[in-house]
């Protein structure tokens, strides 16, 4: 894809913010303090085939009706704007951003990306008074956690079935080849992570075993369409359950990750599948 149609695309991308902020405001008034883009339009990154548009907004206090309003931006920016569909919003209140309480959507490493990347698009940049980073254990924490409810052998067998039946999109295939990817690198970094710096991080261990597939799903992100969608088919069939079990039996293996005997049990099992 040329320079100026990934411009435009990353536009419409941020066309999305600016359309989910200005009904955000129309529903919250006085009442939303701060909104952003995060995620990869914040930090780089972009792809339009592939990637959401990830829009944080903090508010005064915990609005009881923020759900219902969240729902109806969603649903009306998804109507109504390309690329739409791919908003995703987190929100909590400033007073409870180290904390977010029940309702909230906030998680650890969503906190940090907004800390460190998030662009403000809306109202007063307040990170500097309220916002606490999360720790680099409540980041592996929540992404481990993630990980275990996630990754199970029949979810990958349905994951496969899926790509299967719908084709190999670069949306489906560079998801599922690269989740492993970055949960890796979240847990080695503690800290959020761009898909070409968890693929670089990736190549750099010794003992990682599926480098060709891996890169190759990092370079569809910036096709319309997977080249050689069958042969793709195929390679991901091989190598999904072993490259899900290779990470998980990493971090299994070490005593500082959460939950770690778990993972490396989900690994056992997972290799099981091939």
């Amino acid at each position: 894809m040329s320079e100026e149609a990934i411009k435009a695309v990353s536009q419409d991308g941020w066309s999305v913010i600016r359309a989910a902020v200005d009904l955000a405001e129309n529903r919250l008034g006085d009442r939303l303090l701060s909104a952003y883009a995060i995620g990869s339009l914040a930090h780089g990154g972009f792809a339009p085939a592939v990637s959401d548009v990830d829009l944080a907004l903090l508010t005064t206090d915990h609005e009881s009706d923020m759900t219902q309003i969240v729902a109806a931006v969603t649903a009306t920016v998804a109507k109504t704007h390309k690329l739409g569909d791919r908003l995703s919003v987190f929100h909590a209140p400033w007073a409870g951003f180290a904390d977010p309480p029940p309702g909230a959507r906030f998680p650890p490493i969503d906190r940090f990306d907004l800390m460190r990347y998030g662009v403000l698009v809306h109202g007063t940049d307040l990170r500097a008074t309220h916002a606490t980073p999360p720790t680099a254990a409540e980041i592996r924490a929540h992404a481990v956690d993630s990980a275990l409810r996630r990754v199970t052998p029949a979810q990958l067998a349905e994951d496969l079935e899926q790509l299967k039946a719908g084709g190999v999109t670069v949306h489906d295939a560079t998801k599922l080849v690269l989740w492993p990817i970055r949960l890796q690198h979240v847990c080695d970094a503690g800290q959020a992570t761009g898909n070409a710096d968890a693929v670089d991080h990736y190549l750099g261990l010794s003992s990682a075993a599926h480098r060709s597939l891996t890169q190759d799903a990092l370079s569809w992100r910036d096709f319309a369409a997977v080249p050689d969608p069958n042969g793709a088919l195929q390679r991901i069939t091989n190598e999904i359950h072993l490259l899900h079990a290779e990470v998980f039996q990493r971090l299994g293996e070490r005593p500082d990750i959460p939950r770690h005997h778990e993972l490396a049990e989900r690994a056992r099992q997972l290799a099981a599948r091939t």
